[in-house]
């Protein structure tokens, strides 16, 4: 059909506005990445403008999400970059969109194409993923009133607060995590920070400190486009690590101006007073366009005593711990030629911070306690050469390189006398990868194509520590560099079986995938993991969605390195406590156990329902389930009880001998942490209880997430999105083979059973205000009898934002904004502890921050 001769009008003007001030006037704008004739209808819908095309032209493509406010044809540009579909402004201001030009006759803006429409979950572009995906925009996360990404992450439904997260007690002691360097990883289904793979624009990038997560919160919101997250198995397509899922932080790619933004806040119960200072600038031209960020932030500590559940402890417990950082992160592209561009982007962070453990609630950390003072480096920077090839397939090279350095000094108090102590991991990442992407063959539902690539990752780590003891001389404990070479190669085919063109009764829709990646290790261990995926629609309005696949994670470098601790504990603490009395030695962290690679079958089922009829409207439910095998963990989980259960005899030695005491601690590099206040009585121990690393459990978990997003014009001046998210989680964990299955979810410092979100943004004009409901579910206090109930932590957040209507002078372009978070100060519930030092909550689970105001203002310039 011509264009024009069976167009249809989407929308009409809603005034009689002059074509000039129709163009020129700003609209908000929440589409998300969809195919690109329902992204026209909704940007039709939001703008009020009239548009003319033949929708066989938009067959197979996909728009870009789109978030914000924008004029008409700003918006335009932007759901059309990367489609090949151009527009032009006709008569009587009608946009009409066409065809881009042909391969033999690519200008400069069709090379701009070269932008691939890919989103998280696949390689294929314009496909959507089988697997659910969760985006998260920038607008979204201003809007909800987040400091940083970290603040974001901890608010997915889908997502555990434990593992690597700030303000987890003792750094990180409950639950048996372990975060000494204060950095915020993503948890995905609560399988561990380690078992989630951030990448940063798709490529991955060093990991960060001990637990070898990614900090996602060392990247500021101001140089983010949007983070795109698979909760679902996805090594097939991204390697090893991605068992829980994968997070990509997709970064702005230009940006025209500066915006410059300060931000003030502070908990309304003292401390965690926050500063806040960035700056955004860039250009864009012809052939190109670039993005650079700034940022710093500083926020002080949470202390004991600033709590009143947390008055029994010594002042000096740091809560949250201050912390200080420095960012900044670039990001642009070039046009070379009609075939040719390049990309780069790079990020560097630098982040300080202090945490102070007492190990009685009766003396200070510097009489009896640990303090740690980490600092954490990152840099990466990766080139991206982005390639046209005949046939319209395209490809990119690129390369990375990475490195994330955390140095810990830390002074061990005992009885006022200080062990000073060095610990420091660099972790580094060199990646190269090429691939290529195009069409195959012609299916009955369209083209077939195909994603294919290969490459080569190297990490490295180097650890270095020492000690001090008090009046002795330094000795170095551990100085040793590893490294591990990986050659990697991948394809995934999507098959359209059933498409626009043919389509059946009760089939709209019916597209296979398919995708297998091979991993080697060179020295240890060669991996093959398949993914299979089914998207079926028997009606416009409803989608089905199903994947199955294996999924790996490599014993990481860290793991296999992981220092060898040894902590001397009061016997008393423990219930029961050691027969005959005397003094616990508990071992952890690294051993000799030779770990082998970890192993997980994953598969999700996914139904979404888009009614016609509720124009706005999108609701989606998905049951997972993960059976992860060979989980490298510590064979004890609930260290309290330990003692008295019978499922931790073959780790436990009950009165061991002096000799097997001083072996035991002979080879720790930082020595013996003594907590008990006592001198150190090697024939006083009446346990021993190995803790040591090891492939020991089986993890399934299974659940039901749920979501739904609304939004909708309210008259002529008002628009009103309405979002909400809920998950629940039912996971065990069997310790090895033989021993009973026990309950995770639901327990205490382990993921709740749900987790969800709730809220909703209005806007009128230049003012929007957002409101939001969090909830954690209760857990199960099991360490003890009688057994009690944790309660739940449901929290409120309101959000205002306010943007200047003056068009000249010193307010033009800004905006303020105003935020409480915990709205309603709720309080964590105060839980039962043997041990009188350790925190009366649960902190993995439950923030201590209380009511946050904070205020924000932010700049533009033209």
């Amino acid at each position: 059909m011509a264009l024009g001769a069976s167009a249809a009008a989407l929308a009409q003007s809603p005034t009689a506005s002059p074509e000039r001030a129709a163009e020129a006037a700003v609209h908000r704008f929440d589409i998300p990445a969809q195919p690109l004739g329902d992204a026209l209808e909704a940007f039709a819908r939001a703008s009020g403008q009239q548009l003319s095309f033949d929708r066989s032209v938009l067959d197979g493509r996909v728009s870009e999400p789109l978030s914000g406010e924008y004029t008409a044809e700003q918006a335009l540009r932007q759901l059309l970059r990367a489609s090949g579909v151009e527009f032009r402004r006709g008569r009587h201001g009608v946009w009409m969109l066409g065809p881009g030009p042909s391969q033999d006759s690519q200008s400069a803006a069709n090379a701009e194409t070269m932008d691939a429409v890919v989103v998280t979950g696949t390689r294929i572009r314009g496909a959507p993923p089988a697997s659910p995906l969760i985006v998260a925009t920038r607008e979204d996360m201003v809007d909800a009133g987040y400091a940083d990404l970290g603040d974001m992450a901890r608010h997915v439904p889908q997502n555990f607060g434990g593992g690597q997260n700030p303000g987890i007690a003792g750094g990180g002691n409950q639950g048996g995590q372990n975060n000494i360097n204060n950095s915020s990883a993503l948890n995905l289904r609560g399988l561990g920070p380690d078992a989630t793979l951030t990448l940063v624009n798709g490529h991955r990038v060093a990991y960060d400190g001990l637990n070898q997560g990614v900090d996602i919160s060392a990247i500021p919101i101001a140089a983010v486009e949007r983070v795109e997250i698979i909760a679902d198995g996805a090594s097939a397509l991204y390697g090893s690590d991605a068992v829980g899922g994968v997070a990509n932080v997709i970064l702005r790619r230009e940006f025209d101006g500066a915006e410059a933004s300060v931000r003030f806040g502070a908990s309304t119960d003292g401390g965690n007073e926050r500063q806040q200072y960035g700056v955004v600038t860039g250009r864009r031209w012809a052939s190109g366009g670039f993005m650079a960020a700034l940022d710093y932030s500083r926020h002080t500590a949470v202390t004991a005593r600033d709590r009143s559940y947390t008055s029994a402890l010594d002042d000096s417990m740091s809560l949250l711990p201050g912390q200080e950082q420095r960012t900044v992160v670039i990001a642009g592209h070039q046009r070379i030629n009609d075939v040719a561009r390049l990309e780069l982007d790079g990020h560097y962070s630098d982040r300080s911070s202090r945490k102070a453990t007492p190990f009685s609630a009766t003396s200070d950390v510097f009489a009896n306690g640990l303090l740690n003072r980490p600092q954490t480096t990152s840099l990466s920077v990766t080139p991206t050469l982005r390639l046209r090839f005949p046939g319209r397939w395209e490809g990119s090279v690129s390369a990375t390189r990475a490195e994330s350095e955390t140095s810990i000094r830390t002074s061990n108090f005992n009885n006022g006398a200080e062990t000073q102590g060095l610990l420091v991991y660099d972790n580094r990442t060199d990646a190269f990868e090429a691939n290529a992407e195009g069409p195959l063959f012609d299916a009955p539902g369209g083209d077939a194509r195909l994603a294919i690539g290969a490459g080569y990752r190297s990490v490295e780590l180097a650890v270095f520590a020492d000690r001090t003891p008090p009046g002795g001389a330094t000795t170095t404990t551990r100085d040793f560099t590893e490294g591990q070479d990986i050659y990697f190669g991948y394809g995934e085919l999507s098959i359209p079986l059933v498409g626009p063109d043919n389509p059946k009764p009760l089939v709209e829709r019916l597209v296979f995938n398919a995708a297998v990646r091979h991993e080697s290790y060179r020295g240890l261990t060669s991996v093959s993991t398949p993914k299979l995926g089914l998207i079926y629609e028997p009606h416009p309005d409803v989608t089905l969605r199903v994947s199955w696949g294996k999924s790996f994670k490599a014993p990481t470098l860290n793991q296999e390195n992981t220092l060898a601790e040894g902590a001397l504990l009061p016997g008393q603490i423990f219930v029961p406590p050691p027969s005959g009395g005397g003094t616990v030695l508990l071992l952890g962290g690294g051993s000799l156990n030779e770990l082998q690679p970890e192993r997980a079958t994953t598969w999700t089922a996914t139904m979404g329902i888009r009614p016609r009829a509720i124009e706005g409207l999108a609701i989606e439910a998905s049951y997972f389930d993960v059976q992860y095998e060979d989980r490298i963990a510590s064979p004890v989980v609930n260290l309290v009880s330990a003692l008295g259960n019978p499922i931790y005899a073959d780790f436990i030695v009950y009165r061991p001998s002096a000799e097997q005491v001083l072996a035991a601690i002979s080879g720790l590099p930082m020595g013996l942490s003594n907590q008990t206040g006592q001198p150190f009585d090697p024939a006083g121990v009446g346990a021993m209880i190995d803790g040591t690393l090891r492939n020991v459990a089986t993890v399934r978990a299974r659940g039901v997430d749920l979501s739904a997003d609304y939004g909708v014009d309210v008259g002529q001046r008002d628009r009103l999105r309405l979002t909400a998210s809920a998950s629940y989680l039912d996971s065990d964990r069997q310790l090895s083979p033989g021993q009973p299955t026990l309950g995770r979810a639901g327990r205490i410092f382990n993921p709740p059973r749900w987790r969800a979100r709730a809220g909703g943004t209005w806007q009128r004009g230049n003012l929007s205000l957002s409101g939001f409901a969090n909830y954690i579910g209760g857990t199960l206090d099991d360490r003890y009898q009688p057994l009690e109930r944790v309660g739940a932590f449901l929290t409120f957040d309101a959000v205002a934002r306010l943007k200047s209507s003056a068009e000249a002078g010193a307010l033009r372009d800004v905006e303020a904004g105003v935020s409480v978070l915990n709205l309603l100060n709720e309080k964590p519930d105060v839980i039962r502890n043997s041990n009188p030092a350790d925190p009366p909550y649960d902190s993995v689970n439950h923030s201590v921050v209380g009511r946050f105001i904070g205020l924000t203002l932010t700049k533009k310039f033209r």
